[in-house]
Protein backbone atom coordinates (compact mmCIF):
# COMPACT_ATOMS: atom_id res chain seq x y z
CA UNK A 1 0.00 0.00 0.00
CA UNK A 2 1.43 3.34 -0.88
CA UNK A 3 1.81 6.18 1.45
CA UNK A 4 -0.59 8.00 -0.74
CA UNK A 5 -3.54 5.49 0.29
CA UNK A 6 -2.68 5.65 4.08
CA UNK A 7 -3.78 8.03 6.90
CA UNK A 8 -0.87 9.80 8.79
CA UNK A 9 -2.23 12.73 10.07
CA UNK A 10 -6.02 13.43 11.28
CA UNK A 11 -7.40 16.38 13.01
CA UNK A 12 -10.86 16.13 15.58
CA UNK A 13 -12.45 19.31 16.06
CA UNK A 14 -14.91 18.13 18.92
CA UNK A 15 -13.33 15.79 21.49
CA UNK A 16 -16.84 14.14 23.28
CA UNK A 17 -17.51 10.92 23.88
CA UNK A 18 -17.38 9.64 19.69
CA UNK A 19 -14.78 12.64 18.92
CA UNK A 20 -12.22 11.32 22.14
CA UNK A 21 -13.16 7.40 21.23
CA UNK A 22 -12.29 7.94 17.36
CA UNK A 23 -8.94 9.94 18.73
CA UNK A 24 -7.84 7.50 20.98
CA UNK A 25 -8.00 4.41 18.54
CA UNK A 26 -6.23 6.11 15.86
CA UNK A 27 -3.74 7.83 18.19
CA UNK A 28 -3.20 3.66 19.27
CA UNK A 29 -2.29 2.78 15.64
CA UNK A 30 0.50 5.50 14.83
CA UNK A 31 -2.22 8.00 13.54
CA UNK A 32 -0.86 11.09 14.83
CA UNK A 33 -4.25 13.27 15.81
CA UNK A 34 -4.23 17.21 17.08
CA UNK A 35 -7.74 18.13 18.37
CA UNK A 36 -9.39 21.58 19.39
CA UNK A 37 -12.39 21.55 20.96
CA UNK A 38 -14.25 25.05 22.37
CA UNK A 39 -13.31 23.29 26.11
CA UNK A 40 -10.27 24.47 25.53
CA UNK A 41 -11.13 27.85 26.14
CA UNK A 42 -13.09 27.58 28.93
CA UNK A 43 -10.62 28.14 31.82
CA UNK A 44 -12.46 26.00 33.88
CA UNK A 45 -12.44 22.88 31.75
CA UNK A 46 -8.94 23.72 30.23
CA UNK A 47 -6.60 21.36 32.43
CA UNK A 48 -9.35 18.52 32.27
CA UNK A 49 -9.31 18.70 28.84
CA UNK A 50 -5.79 18.86 27.69
CA UNK A 51 -5.42 15.78 30.49
CA UNK A 52 -8.26 13.61 28.62
CA UNK A 53 -6.10 14.40 25.12
CA UNK A 54 -2.69 13.59 26.77
CA UNK A 55 -4.09 10.06 28.03
CA UNK A 56 -5.67 9.84 24.56
CA UNK A 57 -2.19 10.49 22.99
CA UNK A 58 -4.18 12.85 21.08
CA UNK A 59 -2.38 16.55 20.80
CA UNK A 60 -4.52 19.12 21.80
CA UNK A 61 -4.24 22.76 19.86
CA UNK A 62 -5.04 26.00 20.71
CA UNK A 63 -7.52 27.00 17.64
CA UNK A 64 -9.11 24.97 14.96
CA UNK A 65 -7.06 26.49 12.56
CA UNK A 66 -4.27 24.87 13.95
CA UNK A 67 -5.63 21.83 14.44
CA UNK A 68 -5.88 21.97 10.88
CA UNK A 69 -3.05 22.34 9.47
CA UNK A 70 -0.95 19.89 7.05
CA UNK A 71 -3.73 17.01 8.01
CA UNK A 72 -4.98 14.56 5.27
CA UNK A 73 -8.53 14.54 7.24
CA UNK A 74 -10.53 16.48 9.59
CA UNK A 75 -13.39 14.85 11.55
CA UNK A 76 -15.85 17.33 12.88
CA UNK A 77 -17.57 15.47 15.87
CA UNK A 78 -19.53 18.52 17.38
CA UNK A 79 -23.16 19.16 18.88
CA UNK A 80 -25.60 19.45 16.07
CA UNK A 81 -25.74 23.26 16.78
CA UNK A 82 -21.72 23.85 16.30
CA UNK A 83 -21.61 21.65 12.70
CA UNK A 84 -21.90 24.24 10.04
CA UNK A 85 -19.87 27.09 12.30
CA UNK A 86 -16.95 24.54 11.97
CA UNK A 87 -17.51 24.26 8.84
CA UNK A 88 -17.39 27.82 7.91
CA UNK A 89 -14.58 28.57 10.01
CA UNK A 90 -12.34 26.18 8.95
CA UNK A 91 -13.38 27.33 5.19
CA UNK A 92 -10.18 29.57 4.84
CA UNK A 93 -8.08 27.49 6.95
CA UNK A 94 -8.17 23.92 5.12
CA UNK A 95 -5.67 23.12 2.26
CA UNK A 96 -7.09 22.00 -1.18
CA UNK A 97 -7.25 18.29 -1.03
CA UNK A 98 -7.60 18.20 2.63
CA UNK A 99 -11.08 15.88 2.95
CA UNK A 100 -13.82 16.86 5.53
CA UNK A 101 -15.84 14.35 7.52
CA UNK A 102 -18.56 15.34 8.87
CA UNK A 103 -19.96 13.41 11.72
CA UNK A 104 -22.54 15.48 12.60
CA UNK A 105 -26.28 14.66 13.03
CA UNK A 106 -27.78 17.63 10.93
CA UNK A 107 -30.16 18.69 8.42
CA UNK A 108 -29.37 17.85 4.88
CA UNK A 109 -29.48 21.67 3.96
CA UNK A 110 -27.35 22.16 6.77
CA UNK A 111 -24.61 19.35 5.46
CA UNK A 112 -25.16 21.06 1.95
CA UNK A 113 -24.26 24.53 3.54
CA UNK A 114 -21.31 23.35 5.14
CA UNK A 115 -20.39 21.69 2.04
CA UNK A 116 -20.91 24.85 -0.35
CA UNK A 117 -18.70 26.95 2.53
CA UNK A 118 -15.71 24.20 1.94
CA UNK A 119 -15.83 23.21 -1.35
CA UNK A 120 -14.91 26.82 -3.10
CA UNK A 121 -11.25 26.58 -1.37
CA UNK A 122 -10.31 22.94 -2.87
CA UNK A 123 -11.25 20.52 0.16
CA UNK A 124 -13.34 17.94 0.04
CA UNK A 125 -16.28 17.48 2.20
CA UNK A 126 -17.72 14.42 2.87
CA UNK A 127 -21.09 13.23 4.73
CA UNK A 128 -20.76 10.79 7.15
CA UNK A 129 -23.83 9.08 8.62
CA UNK A 130 -23.66 7.40 11.81
CA UNK A 131 -25.58 4.72 12.27
CA UNK A 132 -25.44 3.88 15.86
CA UNK A 133 -23.48 5.22 18.90
CA UNK A 134 -19.93 4.81 18.27
CA UNK A 135 -19.45 3.13 22.03
CA UNK A 136 -19.82 0.05 22.64
CA UNK A 137 -18.72 -0.52 19.36
CA UNK A 138 -15.54 2.40 18.65
CA UNK A 139 -14.40 2.18 15.25
CA UNK A 140 -16.70 -0.48 14.39
CA UNK A 141 -19.34 1.68 14.45
CA UNK A 142 -21.31 1.53 10.74
CA UNK A 143 -20.63 5.02 8.93
CA UNK A 144 -21.94 5.65 5.58
CA UNK A 145 -20.33 8.10 3.46
CA UNK A 146 -21.71 10.12 0.93
CA UNK A 147 -19.51 12.84 -1.33
CA UNK A 148 -17.06 12.97 -4.63
CA UNK A 149 -13.94 11.63 -1.96
CA UNK A 150 -15.97 9.00 0.10
CA UNK A 151 -14.06 6.46 -2.02
CA UNK A 152 -10.46 7.94 -1.11
CA UNK A 153 -11.64 8.04 2.75
CA UNK A 154 -13.38 4.57 3.01
CA UNK A 155 -9.47 3.30 1.37
CA UNK A 156 -7.94 5.16 4.33
CA UNK A 157 -10.51 4.34 7.21
CA UNK A 158 -10.86 0.88 6.49
CA UNK A 159 -7.78 -0.63 7.17
CA UNK A 160 -7.71 1.02 10.23
CA UNK A 161 -10.60 -0.37 11.11
CA UNK A 162 -13.50 1.77 10.96
CA UNK A 163 -16.76 0.18 9.12
CA UNK A 164 -17.52 2.37 6.99
CA UNK A 165 -19.69 2.09 3.44
CA UNK A 166 -20.13 4.60 0.58
CA UNK A 167 -23.33 4.91 -0.19
CA UNK A 168 -23.20 8.37 -2.46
Amino acid sequence: MTTHHSLQRVALIGFGEAGAIIGQDLAAQGVSVRTYDRLLDDPQCREAFKAKAMTAKVEACESAAQAVDNVQLVISAVTAGSALSVATDLANALQPGQLFMDLNSVAPTTKQAARDALEPGGSHYIDAAVMAPVPPQRLQTPILLGGAKAQQLALWLEPLGFNVRVVA
